[in-house]
């Protein structure tokens, strides 16, 4: 402990050592090849993306506007244009989304999504593409957010007004159905958005409302497709709130507010199903009185930020009070005698969670000799947390759990000649999650009853990263880096299963992951003739954990299984600009994860929970008129299949266990386009064009005859866009 938190002073010593050596001035100018890269906020400390020796993804305005165009969900977006992390399994649950087979941190302007007490396995869908400005993927394990991130973080930044005049804004109204060229009862839907934004004097607003019904889900062959956790029959409201007040040329206090419900009221129920012989589908019928829609009910996200720009010394101050309220609903449970659970009842579980906190931190710029720019970001982050899962009925499946988390950090960036940026930072967490007197939640009325006393589960945790990014090149820039990833893995799962009566007999200690990475950024300008680009991107990455956080079946349930972990793989990606009307990408990304066998050997793989197929995307963009836009886009996975079936002894069935199912490859083609009139917008988009008939990569390895359910078939998007 001694020792740790040695190694913080030191760096913050270091840090101040340089400040207190810097000149009056600082350069004003970034080198003149940075104006065009692309700035990242989503590390706390701005810089250029070539710099941040990390694989960096962002998602622009114009791709999330594009792809919500074929299918206006997040995970769909995020899944399609960010190498590492699987595509979409066209359902709610994302408890198979991992970013590089880690655990991903989503956040939304920095408040995190994530609730680290009890998983809802709905991060990525709390808020409307409507109201998203841009997206930023950081890759690897990162500590600078603190717990949750051994993945990678995903930053959702929302909009917010750039206009100086007094009023501006856009209508969108779009109508979707499942396949125009037959006569599906109940597939089509509809979605209607407004924006006004504009600047009154000191005064900047933006006002976003979204409301969205989707029609019954259908796939190829023209069959209604299981309802459970589906996107079909799916009611959403989105309201966004965005205030920024200028109480100076330097100063400027912003207010964010934004609403999200999603619900699914469906006239149709899951029916049959046989993994690897027949999917699960959706038939006419009627809900249980007792069951009440699934979904969101409501996700809420506020903040209050004040940020003032030289506040002294070449120091920029920001300051931010945050607040999050989420209820997550599940799918309602007939009780099944074969899998009982809640003492053999039938129910309906949720997840309730109120959070809250503040930030505080401070960046300074220092410049102590012609050849040599530091960066200094130093501050601290505090958290509240209230989870829990109660079923619907009021018995509690997790019991309300608190947690109060404070973390000091300090990040520091050194540039030498411009060329050689080195980096290094430490995050310092303290955690205490106090769990209340509780009684286990039977399965069967005959189980023991387990009651567990009441304590205080604590956690401490250093991180460190080191990167070092080389950029004398144009054309290649490198870059190099370690850090280290920090989670309290689902904390609720290992609680509501426990078979101890005292909370220190309970494994709960975090994952803590290790991760090295390798990689490079070449824009190359004017390769292919005057006015042509191609950006290159590319890296290899190697993570370690001594405790794993794969879920593993036991009697039904899932539970955490603890085992050592390695993940390894490789993400290439290329953005060529060939000419005025014709560009195209495409990107590749491929890992594998391994885990220890109590023999002490790694010939064990991870389960599909962790590690998807490799992913190829591609898209081809082409202007065939000035104002003509038409945009392919092409999806491939490929095969996993690393396990064998087990039999079981009494019955001599032979069956995968969940989550070790065998993936098969999907090839998925999606059309988009846009033709400009004037103020007017007219859009076309088309998800599955050529109708495949498939799988989703979820469905196969979850191996459950519940979920295994086909994609969607040709769904066709006719939109109508107004920009005043």
């Amino acid at each position: 402990m001694h020792r740790k938190l040695l190694l913080i002073l030191t760096l913050c010593s270091q840090s101040l050592i340089a400040l207190s050596q810097r000149p009056d001035t600082l350069p004003v100018r970034e080198a003149e090849h940075e104006l065009q890269s692309v700035v990242v906020v989503g590390a706390r400390m701005p810089e250029i993306k070539q710099r941040s020796a990390a694989s960096i993804t962002i998602i622009p305005a114009r791709d999330i506007r594009e792809m919500s165009q074929i299918l206006p969900d997040m995970q769909a977006i995020v899944g399609y244009f960010v190498p590492g992390v699987p595509p979409t399994g066209n359902n709610v649950n994302e408890r198979y989304n991992t970013l590089r087979g880690r655990s991903i941190l989503v956040l939304i302007d920095g408040i995190p999504q994530s609730t680290p007490l009890r998983a809802t396995s709905r991060d990525l869908r709390t808020i409307d593409p409507a109201a998203v400005e841009r997206i930023e993927v950081i890759k690897g394990a990162t500590a600078i957010f603190g717990n949750g991130a051994n993945g990678g973080i995903i930053n959702i930044i929302t909009k917010q007004s750039r206009e100086q005049r007094p009023i501006g804004g856009q209508t969108y109204l779009s109508y979707t159905d499942h396949d125009y060229f037959r006569r599906s009862q109940k597939t089509s839907g509809y979605r209607l958005s407004q924006q006004f934004y504009g600047q009154v004097g000191r005064l900047s607003y933006l006002v976003d409302g979204l409301y969205q019904q989707t029609g019954s889900a259908i796939g190829a062959d023209g069959v209604y497709l299981s309802p459970r956790y589906g996107l079909g029959d799916t009611r959403s409201i989105n309201a966004l709130v965005k205030l920024g007040y200028s109480l100076g040329e330097r100063t400027q206090l912003e207010l964010m507010y934004n609403f999200f419900r999603t619900q699914q009221e469906s006239p149709l129920v899951a029916s049959g199903g046989k993994y690897l012989v027949s999917p699960r589908i959706g038939i006419p019928g009627i809900q249980p009185t007792e069951a009440i829609p699934e979904g969101l009910p409501y996700n809420h996200n506020a903040y209050l930020k004040l940020t003032s720009r030289e506040l002294f010394a070449h120091t920029d101050l920001e300051v931010s009070l945050f607040g999050r309220g989420i209820k997550a609903v599940t799918d309602y449970r007939k009780h099944n005698p074969r899998s009982p659970r809640w003492e053999e009842t039938s129910g309906q579980a949720m997840i309730e969670a109120l959070q809250g906190g503040a930030r505080a931190q401070l960046l300074s710029r220092l410049s102590p000799s012609s050849i040599l720019n530091l960066h200094l970001l130093y501050g601290a982050d505090l958290q509240l947390d209230e989870t829990s899962q109660p079923l619907v009925d009021g018995r509690y499946w997790v019991p309300k759990m608190t947690s109060v988390s404070y973390a000091p950090f300090v990040q520091t960036k050194a540039t030498l000649y411009d060329h050689l940026t080195l980096k290094a930072g430490a995050r310092y967490d303290w955690i205490d999650v106090h769990v209340p007197d509780y009684t286990v939640l039977r399965n069967k009325k005959t189980d023991p009853l387990v009651q567990v006393g009441s304590g205080t589960l604590r956690y401490r945790n250093l991180s460190l990263n080191v990167g070092a990014t080389y950029n004398a090149l144009r054309a290649f820039q490198p870059f190099v880096s370690y850090s280290q990833g920090f989670s309290i893995y689902d904390l609720g799962r290992t609680l509501r299963a426990a078979k101890a009566d005292v909370l220190s007999k309970i494994e709960t200690d975090p994952v803590r992951t290790h991760n090295y990475e390798v990689g490079f950024y070449s824009p190359l300008e004017e390769l292919f003739g005057s006015g042509t680009r191609l950006d290159l991107q590319g890296a290899v990455y190697y993570t370690y954990a001594a405790l794993g956080s794969d879920l593993k079946s036991q009697s039904g349930f899932w539970v955490v299984d603890r085992s050592p972990q390695r993940v390894y793989g490789v993400e290439l990606s290329a953005e060529a600009t060939l000419n005025s009307r014709l560009s195209l990408g495409a990107s590749f990304a491929a890992l594998e994860g391994r885990k220890q066998l109590p023999d002490g050997s790694w010939r064990g793989y991870m389960s599909g929970q962790s590690i998807p197929p490799l992913k190829v995307t591609a898209h081809v963009s082409y202007r065939p008129l000035k104002d003509l836009a038409l945009r392919l886009f092409a999806l491939h996975t490929g095969s996993r299949d690393r396990f064998a079936p087990t039999t079981n002894p009494a019955t001599g069935v032979s069956q995968y266990e969940e989550g070790e199912g065998p993936v098969k490859p999907i090839t998925l083609l999606s059309l988009q386009g846009n033709y400009r009139l004037g103020a007017f917008t007219l859009g076309l988009g088309v998800e599955n064009l050529l109708n495949t008939s498939y799988y989703p990569i979820q469905s196969q390895l979850v191996a459950r005859d519940a979920e295994y359910t086909q994609g969607n078939g040709r769904m066709i998007t006719l939109s109508l866009g107004y920009r005043f």
